[in-house]
């Protein structure tokens, strides 16, 4: 056996939270549809004097509320509401966290802590626990997808199949509980797929590898991958010098044969169709990655509340 390809650390990256702050564009995009979904507008302020039912109420002064699990995760979105009261104009909450993101919490336990003007609070509750209800369930799932894998010591990639407008949100979830990020968009690494291939006109094994070179050759240092459907199409891969094989809807036996194939020339990621009743299966074939969009789009959101404190 060789030693590891060359590129697998590559793969091996994860989002921080850094990273969503980075990406300051985007979350002010998600943030201000979602004050306009919930309050019909945006004030330049002070949107949270849109919603009529506290106004009518008549509710006033200070408050406390208390982000309680209902069952055990792994929370992730513990520092969103920053962005969120911001957006909201909720100038007068403070939001203090228990946990960190990525943290396993308890059933019945305290993750965060809102504290200020009642009717900011009240404005800003439902946004808060759908986003945190969200990414916490994808960091759980991710996480439960990861402890499968670990065993065999095979890494877990997540997939482009992502909200649209919220993937730097999912991608953080995923790995929080344990994934690497794939990439981001079309614009930071090179995959070719199925269908570059058939639009490209490559029907035949010496233009698959002749392709595959000229790509490499722009590439400028960028990672290459390519896609494959069959066994056949794998060696003539290698012999293109690409950095990564995705082995895609290949049987768990089909993988295995393509591991020895291999022999750890290329970084091999095994994909398509793969879910929690045949991942240890494909695990059990040892590829250096399964990737799979399931705890993104399969997700089912964790029971966080927002419990008020009686003073």
């Amino acid at each position: 056996m060789t030693l590891n390809p060359l590129r697998i650390d590559d793969f091996r990256h994860r989002i921080k939270w850094r990273d969503v702050e980075n990406s300051q564009h985007l979350v002010n995009l998600l943030t201000c549809c979602s004050v306009t979904e919930d309050m019909g507008e945006i004030l330049s302020d002070n949107s949270w004097k849109l919603d009529i039912t506290t106004s009518l109420c008549n509710l006033s002064g200070s408050g406390e509320a208390a982000l309680i699990t209902r069952e055990d995760i792994i929370i992730c979105g513990t520092k969103l509401a920053i962005f969120l009261l911001k957006a909201f104009g909720c100038k007068d909450v403070e939001y203090k966290s228990f946990k960190n993101d990525g943290e396993t919490c308890s059933k019945g336990e305290k993750v965060g802590l809102l504290k200020g003007s009642i009717s900011q609070i009240l404005a800003v509750e439902r946004t808060l626990l759908n986003f945190m209800q969200r990414l916490s369930g994808i960091a759980t799932m991710t996480s439960q997808f990861v402890s499968v894998l670990k065993p065999y010591k095979v890494g877990l990639l997540d997939t482009r199949k992502t909200t649209p407008g919220h993937r730097i949100f999912e991608k953080y979830a995923t790995a929080c509980g344990g994934s690497y990020n794939h990439r981001m968009g079309l614009f930071d690494r090179i995959l070719i797929k199925d269908n570059h291939l058939a639009a490209a006109g490559i029907r035949d094994t010496r233009s698959f590898v002749t392709f595959l070179l000229r790509i490499k050759e722009k590439a400028d240092g960028k990672l290459v991958e390519v896609e494959i459907d069959n066994l056949s199409m794998l060696e003539p891969a290698i012999e293109a010098k690409v950095d990564a094989v995705l082995l895609d809807n290949f049987t768990p036996e089909e993988v295995a044969t393509a591991v020895n194939l291999n022999n750890n020339q290329v970084v091999l990621e095994a994909s398509g169709g793969i879910n929690k009743k045949n991942l240890a299966a494909y695990a059990s074939a040892k590829p250096h990655f399964i990737s799979t969009g399931s705890p993104v789009h399969t997700v089912n959101w964790v029971d966080l509340g927002l419990d008020w404190i009686i003073g």
